[in-house]
C-alpha cells in the first residue's frame, strides 16, 4: 500500500524539488531564480503535492492586477504517480485560491500534443480559447484553455 499523498502550499526549501521536476518537461523549463522568484511573489501561488516528504508534484498559478483571470502556470506530477489524481488535486487548489482572490476563472497553456493534459482539463471543465501556433521554444504548437468561474 502506497502511503498517502499531501497538497500543500509550497515552501521555500522546496525550490530544489520543485525544479527537479520541472526539468521532466520536454522544454520551456523554469530556471532555479524563476522558481526561487515564484515563491516569493505575493501574486503568485505555489502547491507541491508530497508523499513521504518526497515532493511528487507542483503547480504554480499567477494572478495579475490587470486581469480578472488566473493563470495556471506550471504543473507537473512525478511520472511514476501520474494517473492518480494529483494533476487534479492541484488544479483545484489553484482554483480555490483563484476564486478566493476573486478572479473569474483560471486560464493556461497546454502543448497540443499533451493528451494526458488534455484529458484531465477537459474532466476538469476547460474549453479550448485559442490555438497558439510555434508556443513552445521547440517550436511546438499549444492550446490556451479557459475555465469561467460560474456562481
Amino acid at each position: 500500500m502506497s502511503a498517502a499523498v499531501r497538497i500543500r502550499r509550497a515552501l521555500p526549501d522546496d525550490a530544489v524539488a520543485i525544479l527537479d521536476l520541472e526539468r521532466l518537461f520536454p522544454g520551456d523549463r523554469m530556471s532555479r531564480a524563476s522558481v526561487r522568484r515564484f515563491l516569493r511573489m505575493p501574486q503568485a501561488a505555489v502547491w507541491v503535492a508530497t508523499q513521504r516528504a518526497a515532493v511528487v508534484g507542483a503547480l504554480i498559478l499567477l494572478g495579475r492586477r490587470d486581469s480578472a483571470w488566473a493563470r495556471i502556470y506550471s504543473v507537473v506530477v512525478d511520472p511514476a504517480l501520474r494517473g492518480r489524481g494529483l494533476g487534479q488535486r492541484l488544479v483545484r487548489a489553484a482554483e480555490r485560491e483563484a476564486r478566493r482572490r476573486g478572479a473569474c476563472g483560471v486560464s493556461l497553456e497546454v502543448r497540443a500534443d499533451n493528451a494526458a493534459a488534455r484529458a484531465l482539463y477537459a474532466r476538469l471543465g476547460y474549453a479550448q480559447a485559442a490555438l497558439l501556433h510555434a508556443y513552445y521554444e521547440d517550436g511546438a504548437p499549444g492550446i490556451r484553455l479557459k475555465r469561467h468561474f460560474v456562481g
